[in-house]
């Protein structure tokens, strides 16, 4: 499956020199999460909700040049995989659609995951075998801030919201922020927004929507992709029982996708590190690139993805904690790991994996050998 054959046809763009209280408008009117930047008809950015909170201090008069990212230009004879394979490398979910350099679509994950139902190869693995197990969640009596925060931290678009016994009773999504945090002030003549002044006291759960969307761990690939479809998710949360025991996002699902190319390497993605020197990089993927060798030898590795979370103490130094999960051709492995240095922490979670991995495979050689 190619490209041009999920594509959506181009609909709604921002065009150069529109404000941003232009291109709000447009996000919320049609309910979306990004926006093409076009100069004519050429793609030359993509705007969304996490780029306008990362420059909230603009005024809505502001140029949406000021706030618009870089966004990867898919070619439409591009087979999906690889397709979204640039999606996640981009951190982006959604990305202009280009034949000669000139849009002709627009693939969002909801073009995506709207045909997932039809992938034999994916429309009936169980939930429990893809979900993130142990997901954080905010209280219901948190502020908005604070969710913003957490938002912000795990690179979500929506949090879950659990009560005092830990039930899960609703959603916050990123627009809910977005609402409360964006409200233009009457009082100043240019409509600036609210800065960090904003109101800190609001709580999630006077915002949030309820019930939450969820699903079963025993639920499929295809009901997970058909309720967010349905109902415009990005992501769905798992309980047993009224307990929230994890969660599915559209990266997840898109983690399923990239899993479907052929043998050619694994795909690794780092998160969350905020990192510019490029050395820093370098350490950490030939870190990964030694250990997914190793695991090759006994699994075949086909997607690792880790989020840093850093932790900055005044006066000493920073504190790193690491949260990977590791995608096999026959299992799905989660580790984490907190040190003060970095390397030292990405090694940790590494050999962590390693473990597991050979665990799992002495589990399956005993198993034959009972049979036997």
């Amino acid at each position: 499956m190619l490209v041009k054959d999920v594509m959506s046809p181009v609909a709604v763009v921002a065009k150069k020199g529109e404000t941003l209280n232009d291109v709000l408008s447009k996000m919320k009117r049609d309910h979306l999460r990004e926006v093409p930047v076009l100069d004519g008809d050429k793609p030359v950015g993509l705007v969304s909700y996490s780029s306008l909170l990362m420059r909230r201090s603009l005024p809505l008069s502001a140029k949406v040049e000021q706030v618009m990212r870089p966004a990867p230009r898919l070619e439409e004879d591009m087979s999906l995989p690889a397709a979204v394979e640039e999606l996640m490398s981009a951190g982006v979910r959604g990305a202009p659609v280009v034949r000669n350099n000139k849009m002709v679509g627009f693939m969002s994950r909801t073009d995506i995951i709207r045909i997932l139902p039809q992938v034999d190869q994916l429309k009936n693995k169980s939930v429990a075998d893809f979900m993130s197990r142990n997901p954080l969640a905010v209280d219901e009596k948190e502020s908005v801030r604070k969710a913003e925060g957490m938002m912000k931290g795990l690179m979500e678009k929506s949090l879950p919201v659990v009560d005092k016994e830990g039930r899960l009773v609703g959603a916050v999504g990123m627009h809910d922020v977005i609402d409360v945090l964006w409200t233009p002030r009457a009082a100043k003549p240019d409509n600036e927004l609210m800065g960090d002044k904003g109101p800190a006291d609001i709580s999630v759960g006077s915002v949030m929507s309820r019930p939450a969307v969820s699903v079963s761990p025993g639920d499929t690939v295809g009901k997970v992709a058909s309720l967010m479809t349905d109902k415009g998710l990005a992501t769905v949360f798992v309980k047993d029982e009224d307990r929230l025991v994890g969660v599915v996002s559209q990266a997840d699902l898109m983690e399923l996708v990239i899993s479907l190319k052929k043998k050619e390497g694994v795909y690794v993605q780092i998160t969350g590190l905020g990192e510019d020197d490029p050395d820093v990089y370098d350490v950490l993927y030939d870190q990964i690139e030694k250990s997914m060798k190793r695991i090759d030898k006994i699994q075949f590795p086909r997607v690792f993805t880790v989020h840093v979370q850093t932790y900055h103490h005044e006066g000493m130094r920073s504190k790193y904690s690491l949260h990977a999960r590791l995608t096999t051709d026959k299992n799905l492995i989660y580790a984490s790991q907190t040190d003060w240095d970095l390397y030292k922490t990405m090694d940790g979670l590494l050999q962590q994996l390693e473990k597991s991995v050979k665990r799992d495979h002495e589990k399956q050689l005993d198993a034959r050998k009972k049979k036997l």
